[in-house]
């Protein structure tokens, strides 16, 4: 168990979707709002990449997940994984594969309209999908 000095909270959450405007328009309907509509490009994949403001969270919608290539089959549509901002990505990171994760890609530095972050993908033994992010700088509101 990690270190109660830890701090993690969850960020937002994921969905594959198989039509991002058709996903955005429902979520909207629902009180949703786009905070950002952008292009990533990681590991030489761009993907489009909406990140909407729901209930007290974000989510993040993509029709194609960054480390999709890395799960050996195609990632089903729905919920794929949470994130979760950690105080010390490499030592949760340690934690979480001493406790049985396999890590889908490496820790790396992003930076988007969302700012900058250390992330790292994880799978936990029973396939929970995860993302450890460390941020360095936020440019989007904090949700309670």
């Amino acid at each position: 168990m990690p270190d109660a000095k830890l701090a993690m909270k969850l960020w937002n959450f994921a969905a594959k979707v198989p039509n991002l405007d058709a996903e955005v328009a429902f979520i909207e309907a629902l009180g949703g709002s786009i905070v950002l509509d952008e292009v990533l490009t990681v590991d030489a994949t761009s993907i489009r990449v909406v990140l909407m403001r729901w209930a007290d969270k974000y989510v993040h919608l993509f029709e194609k997940a960054v480390y999709e290539p890395k799960l050996g089959g195609e990632l089903a549509f729905g919920l794929c994984h949470v994130v979760l901002e950690v105080n010390d990505l490499p030592e949760l990171r340690a934690s979480a594969l001493r406790a049985g994760a396999r890590e889908l890609m490496p820790t790396q530095f992003v930076a988007a309209g969302f700012g900058t972050r250390d992330v790292a993908f994880l799978r936990s033994p029973g396939g929970i999908l995860f993302e450890l992010i460390h941020v360095h700088e936020h440019r989007v509101p904090e949700l309670p």
